[in-house]
């Protein structure tokens, strides 16, 4: 038996921006694969919340529905992606409050006081002739491995993982990445082809 779809339906001072915020969130909930089938009115043209379980009303407007059991949330205006972000964390039962600063921690990337040689190599066995360049011999714990892996994922611009003390980059970047660790303070050796 399918799940019946969730009817979630945007209310503002006019049905432009009623639209424009609707489809800042068809796109934020596509992404994250919400299916949710969405509807949208100005104020002046709203007249029913038949199968809405969600109304989404602009913070201007003030309502008071009565014999209507679904959920009323508020929006600040606009259509920015941090108010559909925050929307999409209620909907999904977590928190839409700011992320507490993280504490002050040596920079994992920063390398040791003691010029530290890593080693750069590439690697395609086991993955069907799909290369990846790897970092090894990195004197970081896991934390700072992950965080490492995730600065020269974006640099690279591709995707990767950092586990058992080496980072994976997809696909063959030794150029790129020799240059970014050397940025960092790392000598780098290339091994292999």
């Amino acid at each position: 038996m399918a799940k019946s779809q969730r009817i979630i339906q945007f209310l503002a001072p006019s049905a432009e921006a009623a639209k424009a915020a609707a489809a800042a969130f068809v796109a934020a909930a596509g992404r994250l694969g919400m299916s949710w089938s969405v509807q949208w009115s100005g104020a002046e043209d709203f007249y029913s919340l038949g199968g809405v379980s969600v109304l989404v009303v602009w913070k201007e407007l003030s309502f008071d529905i009565k014999d209507w059991e679904g959920r009323i949330e508020q929006w600040p205006g606009g259509e920015s992606e941090a108010a559909v972000n925050r929307l999409i964390a209620r909907l999904l039962g977590g928190s839409d409050a700011e992320l507490p600063p993280r504490p002050a921690s040596a920079a994992p990337t920063a390398p040791p006081k003691k010029v530290h040689t890593v080693k750069l190599s590439r690697e395609t066995a086991g993955r069907r002739g799909k290369g990846v360049t790897v970092v090894s011999e990195l004197p970081l714990n896991e934390d700072a491995l992950k965080e490492l892996a995730t600065i020269l994922k974006n640099k690279c611009g591709t995707g990767g993982t950092a586990k058992d003390g080496r980072i994976e980059i997809q696909g063959d970047h030794r150029d790129k990445l020799a240059q970014e660790l050397e940025k960092l303070g790392y000598k780098v050796k290339r091994a292999g082809g």
